[in-house]
């Protein structure tokens, strides 16, 4: 399945204030100071609407049938199509509609679009805004971490409209979801078989103070658990599913116990770990927290990603570390080092 940066007009669908000079990994357009919604859909590769049609395909002996109560989306510049989705249960979330939508609560709390995009040959869009230096986190060393919001919604079925709160490590731009548990229960997320719901985004926007809390508390109870390198290389291999005591050896046909791939994905990690941007911090350095980053530097910078759209590994990196496997990788690590040390996660 593809993750890639949606690049089907030939221009990455991908737009952030500062431009290629500070968007992911020198990609995108340049969000300016006063751009309208209409010039940052269309900078943001956005200015397209997912249209209707019926699901017709035909059988063996050349019928051709209609597939009752479902139409398919597709897109109305290049008319590639996104998903199959229920006919009558289904609302379709514009993405201009997203970007006004969001962009007005924005304003309403001093706030603006910063980042814009679309994945996934436009299955997936969103939108991002950096909140104020009340949401930032300063980690021992002058460790500073900024934090954001993101609207997301999707084409294919694949994720209600929802709101998330993410974060970005200045010293390296690593970037981590901000613990979530109590947005999971009550923040935004508003399905594709309703409209728009804006009391919804304010409550979740209300939650943020309390994940803010939650994920600091949680950092820094991380930067204060030391570990040694043999309980680094333990946890991160555990994190591959690898066991250390099998890498070099072989079974009785002679194959290896550890593939030569998950060997240099091991290697990556500890280098990760130990060179990283910010790994000679206090708040890192042969810390939990300095093990958390090691994840996501690896996961944002270092991990091999798959190109399966042609759209270079640049484009591939950046939904995973958001939306696919990367991300996954990232609160995989969260958790375990939240349960190996008894921090509350």
């Amino acid at each position: 399945m593809a993750h890639e940066i949606d690049n089907s007009t030939g221009i990455y669908a991908f737009a952030a204030v500062g431009g290629a000079a500070s968007a992911w990994h020198g990609l995108g357009q340049s969000i300016e100071r006063g751009d309208s919604i209409d010039t940052i859909t269309q900078k943001a590769g956005l200015n397209w609407n997912a249209n209707r049609a019926p699901v017709i395909y035909n059988t063996s002996d050349g019928r051709a049938m209609s597939f009752e109560n479902q139409s398919v989306l597709y897109r109305s510049d290049t008319g590639a199509a996104l998903g199959v989705v229920s006919e009558n249960r289904y609302n379709v979330h514009q993405p201009r509609e997203i970007m006004e939508f969001f962009a007005d609560f924005l304003s309403d709390n001093g706030l603006s679009i910063e980042t814009a995009g679309a994945v996934r040959g436009g299955r997936i869009v969103w939108c991002m805004a950096k909140l104020g230096p009340d949401y930032g986190f300063l980690m021992p060393g002058g460790d500073a971490v900024d934090s954001y919001i993101r609207l997301q919604t999707s084409f294919d079925g694949s994720r209600a409209t929802d709101l998330v709160a993410t974060t970005v490590r200045q010293v390296c731009a690593n970037t981590m979801r901000m613990v979530d548990r109590d947005a999971l229960e009550k923040g935004y997320k508003n399905k594709h078989s309703t409209q728009f719901d804006s009391a919804g985004l304010a409550r979740a926007f209300g939650l943020l103070g309390e994940q803010h809390r939650i994920t600091s508390e949680q950092w820094h109870a991380l930067a204060r658990v030391k570990v040694d390198n043999q309980t680094a290389l333990d946890f991160l291999a555990g994190l591959l599913d690898i066991n250390p005591a099998e890498i070099g050896k072989v079974d009785a046909k002679g194959s290896k116990l550890v593939s030569t791939k998950a060997e240099n994905n091991l290697r990556a990690l500890v280098t990760a770990y130990r060179k990283s941007p910010g790994a000679n911090l206090a708040s890192a350095d042969g810390t939990a927290y300095g093990l958390l980053n090691a994840v996501t530097y690896y996961v944002d910078h270092a991990a091999t990603v798959r190109d399966t759209e042609n759209d270079g590994a640049k484009g591939a990196r950046f939904a995973s570390t958001q939306l696919g496997a990367g991300d996954a990788l990232k609160q995989k690590a969260l958790k375990a080092l939240a349960s190996q040390y008894a921090i509350a996660a």
